[in-house]
C-alpha cells in the first residue's frame, strides 16, 4: 500500500492522534486496552505485527444494534459469564488477514475480494477473540481507578443483523470501533466490539453513615418548595369577587406590611415576612425568630403575646406583663456540718434501774367506784322513762329554728353536759 493516505492526512488529525497516543501512554482506558489486548494477543498467537490506527468510542442503544450490525460483516455473539451478553462484529479484511497468516504464515498484500461469511470464519477467529477479551478484563482490573470489566467468552456466529437484536438484551451498549493495519500496511481491517454499559458502582458505605447523610442532605436541599407570600387574609362576598376587574382596590391595614407571611403548599405558616424591593423589584424578606420586629409580626398574624397566668391559674390572654416582684434579701450562706465542732453535749439519760417501782394493779386493790345504772340516772332526776328523750328532741328542734331565723349556727345543748359547740376541757 502506498504512502498517500498517511501523506494527506491533514494536519489536524495528526495532531489529535499524537495527543490520543500521549493521553493513552499516561492513563489506562477501554480504549488503551483494547489496543494492548489486541497487540499482546496477535504476537502471542501468530507471531503477527499489527498497529491499532485508532480507536472510537460511542454509545449505542438496544434500539440501535440492528442497523449497527448491517450485512457486511461477521457477526459473533459473547457469552457474559456475570451479566448481559455483547457482541463483535469483524469485516471481511480483518477476516482474512487472520486466515491468511494461519495458512501461509503472513498477510498478502491488497484487499480481499467480497465474499459471504462461513462458520468456518468463525472457527478461525475464535482462539484470537479470546484471548484479546481476557487480555481487555486483565488490564481493565489492573487499574484501581476504572470499575471491574465484565467476562466475556466466544459464543455463537449470528446470520444478521435481527438475530443479533433479539439475542442482546441489555438497554445501553458501549461500542468499541478498532482501525487496525495488518502488516507493513497489508491490509486494514475493522473490529468492533459491542459490549454492555455497565452500571455505576455504588459508593461505598462508611460505618459512620456519612454517605447516606450526604445523600439524603442533598436530595432535601434540592427538593423543590412552593412558598407563597400571603399580605392579609381577607372575607368577601362572591358577588363583590366576581365583580372584580383589572384596577380594583382592595382595602388594606397599615399593618400589612409588617405582618405578612409566608405559607407553604397545605396552608401552613412558615415565618413571618416583610416586604421590600431588591434590585428595583418587589421582594419578601421571610424575618427570622433572632431578628427585631418578629413579635409585631406575630402579633399581626393573630396570634399576639404570651399570656402571663393571672390569679386562679387563668391566664388574661391580652399579653400583661408579670407584676414586678420584690427582690430577696441576701442570706448568709449556711455552714457545712464539718465546720460545726462547738456544740455542747446531750445529757445522758438515767439508768433503768434508779427508776421507782411502779405499784400493782390486783383485782382487789382498785379503789373505783361503780357507775350507776340508767335506771338511777333517771330516778335521780325525777324522770320516767322517755322523759330524757324527749328533753333531746325538744331541744334540737328549737334550736333548729333558731337556726332558720336567724341565721347562725347556734350550739346544740346536750342534756346532761356540755353543748356541741363549746369547748371541750
Amino acid at each position: 500500500m502506498s504512502a498517500e493516505p498517511a501523506e494527506s492526512a491533514s494536519v489536524i488529525h495528526r495532531k489529535a492522534k499524537v495527543a490520543r497516543d500521549e493521553f493513552d501512554a499516561r492513563e489506562m482506558s477501554p480504549s488503551k486496552a483494547l489496543r494492548l489486548a489486541l497487540a499482546k494477543a496477535a504476537s502471542a498467537q501468530f507471531e503477527l505485527s499489527l498497529v491499532v490506527r485508532m480507536v472510537e468510542h460511542e454509545g449505542v442503544a438496544l434500539t440501535g444494534i440492528e442497523a449497527l450490525a448491517g450485512e457486511d460483516g461477521l457477526l459473533i455473539l459473547l457469552d457474559g459469564l456475570d451479566g448481559p451478553p455483547g457482541a463483535i462484529k469483524l469485516d471481511l479484511q480483518f477476516v482474512m488477514a487472520l486466515i491468511e497468516v494461519q495458512l501461509m504464515g503472513e498477510v498478502r498484500q491488497g484487499a480481499a475480494k467480497p465474499r459471504p461469511f462461513t462458520p468456518t470464519d468463525a472457527a478461525i477467529v475464535q482462539p484470537l477473540m479470546n484471548a484479546v477479551l481476557e487480555g481487555y478484563a486483565d488490564q481493565v482490573d489492573a487499574c484501581d481507578r476504572m470499575p471491574r470489566a465484565a467476562r466475556f467468552r466466544f459464543g455463537d456466529r449470528l446470520e444478521n443483523g435481527r438475530a443479533l437484536a433479539l439475542a442482546l438484551w441489555a438497554p445501553d451498549y458501549d461500542l468499541y470501533r478498532l482501525n487496525v493495519d495488518f502488516g507493513p500496511g497489508a491490509k486494514t481491517g475493522v473490529m468492533e466490539l459491542i459490549l454492555p454499559e455497565r452500571p455505576p458502582e455504588p459508593e461505598a458505605e462508611t460505618n459512620d453513615g456519612t454517605t447516606l447523610a450526604r445523600k439524603l442532605e442533598e436530595n432535601a436541599m434540592n427538593a423543590p418548595v412552593m412558598l407563597d407570600a400571603v399580605l392579609a387574609p381577607l372575607r368577601l362576598p362572591l358577588k363583590e369577587i366576581c365583580g372584580w376587574a383589572p384596577g380594583t382596590l382592595l382595602k388594606l391595614s397599615p399593618e400589612t406590611v409588617t405582618g405578612a407571611r409566608v405559607i407553604g403548599a397545605k396552608g401552613h405558616k412558615v415565618a413571618p415576612a416583610a416586604l421590600g424591593q431588591l434590585n428595583g423589584f418587589r421582594a419578601v424578606r421571610m424575618v427570622l425568630k433572632s431578628e427585631p420586629g418578629d413579635d409585631v409580626a406575630e402579633r399581626s398574624d393573630g396570634a399576639g403575646g404570651s399570656a402571663m397566668p393571672e390569679a386562679g391559674g387563668r391566664s388574661s390572654g391580652e399579653g400583661a406583663a408579670a407584676p414586678d416582684q420584690p427582690d430577696l434579701p441576701d442570706y448568709p450562706d449556711a455552714p457545712a456540718l464539718s465546720d460545726l465542732t462547738d456544740l455542747p453535749d446531750l445529757p445522758g439519760l438515767p439508768d433503768l434501774d434508779d427508776l421507782p417501782d411502779l405499784p400493782d394493779l390486783g383485782e382487789g386493790e382498785t379503789d373505783l367506784p361503780e357507775l350507776p345504772g340508767l335506771d338511777d340516772v333517771r330516778a335521780e332526776h325525777g324522770e320516767e322513762d322517755g322523759a330524757l328523750d324527749a328533753l333531746v328532741e325538744e331541744e334540737l328542734a328549737r334550736a333548729a329554728a333558731r337556726f332558720e331565723v336567724e341565721g347562725e349556727d347556734d350550739d346544740l345543748p346536750m342534756p346532761g353536759g356540755p353543748s356541741l359547740g363549746a369547748p371541750v376541757t
